[in-house]
């Protein structure tokens, strides 16, 4: 399997967090989610940036995801391919950023609130 479509099973499994997030069903765990200390502070700051963060989650998995559709399509060859890895992986970790800025905002405001 290719690092393209590894990279779109990761971006399917940030996608689903995204949306549980926005739904409200990803509860406090060791597993999944964004897992910093002021999330972690409790059930409602937890929920509070996750639910902040929801869209960033979903619009990061959306590119390795749209990365491995192509990569499954037109079978580029491997330099194609490496290129458009690192692409998804920047997307991704871009995205991921923003969401952990928005949780964390959102999270400690919880608290002052």
């Amino acid at each position: 399997m290719s690092k393209a479509i590894r990279l779109g099973v990761g971006g399917v499994i940030v996608l689903a967090i995204g949306r549980m997030a926005a739904t409200g069903r990803l509860p406090r765990n060791i597993f999944a989610g964004i897992r910093i200390p002021s999330t972690m502070r409790s059930d409602e700051a937890w929920g509070a940036g996750h639910l902040a963060a929801a869209s960033a989650l979903t619009t990061a998995g959306f590119g390795p995801v749209v990365v491995a559709i192509v990569v499954a399509v037109t079978s580029p060859g491997r330099e194609a391919q490496t290129v458009l890895s690192r692409i998804a992986t920047g997307w991704l970790l871009g995205w991921i950023g923003i969401a952990t800025l928005q949780a964390s905002r959102a999270a400690r405001a919880t608290a002052i609130g």
